[in-house]
């Protein structure tokens, strides 16, 4: 005999009582609504600023707001930065100076087995050699 799990119990054999299918309730529809949803207009070209937002982030942009003793500071700092070969020679030097001050300061600091020595005497071999 072949019991089905939608008509017995699989223990017993004895036979389920079938539940009566359970009604759904229909959700309330709601409406969405955007902030300019008024006739399918989203977006008012007479009000962008309202519309995307204020993207005047810095304010006035004259030349008395930054003096041009500064400007021109960083015009001649950043000057030998706007080649990529150049980033590339700066990124590679400063890694190789920070390798070599962790050799120096880091590996003292971390307590790495080559810079405290041994910890122990050295062993005598077989033939009293170490």
């Amino acid at each position: 005999m072949v019991a089905h799990a939608k008509t017995t119990a699989f223990a017993t054999g004895a036979a389920l009582a079938r539940s009566t299918p359970t009604t759904r309730r229909a959700r309330a529809t709601v409406m969405t609504r955007a902030k300019y949803g008024d006739e399918s207009v989203y977006f008012d070209l007479s009000d962008v600023e309202a519309t995307t937002g204020s993207w005047d982030v810095y304010g006035v942009d004259s030349a008395s707001r930054y003096p041009e003793q500064q400007a021109a500071f960083f015009e001649a700092a950043a000057q030998g930065l706007g080649r990529r070969e150049a980033v590339y020679s700066v990124l590679a030097v400063s890694a190789g100076l920070l390798t070599v001050a962790y050799g120096v300061k880091g590996a003292k600091d971390a307590k790495l087995p080559i810079t405290v020595g041994p910890q122990q005497p050295a062993q005598v071999g077989p033939r009293d050699r170490i």
